[in-house]
């Protein structure tokens, strides 16, 4: 037999033996890692099972939420306008003596706090629940500016506070949502005036950014905010912080402002005060 041959019958030979046998060791070794495979299955089966019924129960709690905010929003704005339009005819009455007027005066008040407080919590729940639809249209800009300082004007008066605004020239119309954005403007000028000590002046100027953005800006005299970054954070359920009807219009507000493509940045201002910027598109950016 030549040396070719020879090297062939050694390869078939060593190609012929047989693979060798796990050892014991190894055979536990895979059987572990098989049961370890099963085991994290069977866990992430068990935990996408009680994600999903976690989520149904979110879904049903925020369904039932829904129903009892909309009933007793209806149940109380009827009782609520009765007794606005009741206070304001006993207003306007000119025989009534300073005590009568006084506690007149004091039901409007109180009655208004509470519409306005209502009005809040059924707005951030439709935000919550996803039920807020935006539309767009063109309007003046200038005219719901004033009609903001308009609205709020009432409260600056109670808290002795003046509104100074400042709009550009170039301040002319926007497409946007006019409702959303009022309210935006309304809640964020209240929490400035506020904030504001007596006999101050909360000042909201507007300009042009160039030709796809708009600047406003709102600016108090209060004091500096603490936890700034914190400020459109609800307060959560076991916080001692309550937010006040303001402050809860200033979480609405930051909300309303997402849906119409804005943003607000908050900045202390030294040695006291608070600037806010609201930053709109001129054009909504989204088709």
């Amino acid at each position: 037999m030549d040396e070719s041959s020879s090297n062939s019958v050694g390869r078939e030979t060593r190609q012929s033996q047989p693979a060798p046998e796990p050892s014991p060791t190894e055979v536990v070794q895979d059987s572990r890692d098989e049961h370890t495979v099963e085991a994290l299955i069977d866990e992430l089966r068990q935990r996408t099972s009680e994600l999903e019924q976690a989520n149904r129960e979110l879904r049903r709690v925020s369904h039932y939420r829904s129903l009892f905010l909309a009933r007793m929003s209806h149940e109380l704005r009827t009782p609520l306008t009765s007794i606005l339009g009741f206070s304001e005819i006993l207003l306007d009455q000119e025989q009534l003596t300073d005590t009568q007027r006084r506690f007149c005066q004091k039901v409007q008040d109180s009655g208004l706090q509470l519409q306005a407080s209502l009005n809040q919590l059924v707005d951030l729940s439709r935000i919550e629940a996803g039920q807020t639809e935006v539309f767009f249209q063109e309007f003046s800009l200038r005219e719901t500016l004033r009609e903001s300082f308009t609205a709020v004007a009432r409260m600056a008066q109670k808290q002795q506070v003046k509104i100074d605004g400042e709009l550009g020239p170039d301040i002319s119309t926007i497409v946007s949502d006019q409702g959303k954005l009022r309210q935006v403007l309304f809640n964020f000028i209240a929490w400035a005036v506020s904030r504001s000590p007596a006999d101050e002046a909360v000042k909201v100027t507007a300009a042009t950014d160039g030709a796809a953005q708009i600047l406003i800006t709102i600016s108090d005299n209060g004091e500096p905010v603490q936890e700034i970054e914190h400020v459109f954070d609800p307060p959560e359920a076991n916080s001692p912080r309550e937010a006040n009807i303001n402050e809860l219009g200033l979480i609405i507000g930051r909300r309303l402002l997402d849906l119409i493509d804005g943003t607000v940045v908050l900045q202390n201002r030294e040695p006291v005060g608070l600037e806010m910027t609201i930053r709109l598109p001129a054009r909504p950016l989204k088709g």
